[in-house]
């Protein structure tokens, strides 16, 4: 069984998760950059305002062949309650994805507000199937047992 496993990552938290179950299931691993310029004062509020309203970003690389893989993997952090654009740039830049399985999680310092539904949402409408979703609070970024816990919801989509 064949993995690519796609995330966004701005503080290293959703980096970490991405690569711990790359090593659980020895998989591809993509790590999407925003390569749009912004100051330091717009930053945040300008990537915050864009991920509320599900916007695209330029994003490299621009796009992910998984034509190969038998699942993919998604990870990106919260903003403003949804993914990040990045990650919603890579989901719609994807080649060879026509009805792929698909697991998605996110990592949020908060609340996860409506990043599970938006996550399936930008699945389904690139042709893949959504078979599991999930979230994880910084604070549970190290915590054995949730680790274990994507790792089998992972394991387990696999099977589908």
């Amino acid at each position: 069984m064949k993995i690519c496993i796609i995330y966004h990552s701005e503080t290293g938290n959703t980096r970490h998760i991405a690569q711990h179950l790359s090593s659980a299931f020895d998989s591809f691993l993509v790590e999407i950059n925003d390569v749009t310029p912004y100051s330091r004062l717009t930053r945040f509020l300008v990537r915050c305002k864009m991920a509320r309203g599900e916007e695209l970003t330029t994003i490299e690389p621009a796009s992910v062949d998984v034509s190969e893989y038998d699942l993919v993997v998604f990870g990106s952090p919260v903003w403003a309650f949804k993914p990040t654009p990045a990650i919603h740039a890579a989901i719609a830049g994807l080649k060879g994805c026509m009805g792929k399985p698909a697991v998605a999680f996110s990592t949020h310092g908060g609340r996860p507000g409506q990043a599970d539904e938006t996550f399936k949402k930008w699945i389904e409408a690139r042709g893949m199937v959504p078979v599991a979703v999930t979230n994880i609070n910084q604070n549970d970024i190290e915590n054995v047992k949730i680790n274990k816990e994507l790792v089998a919801l992972v394991s387990s989509s696999i099977k589908v």
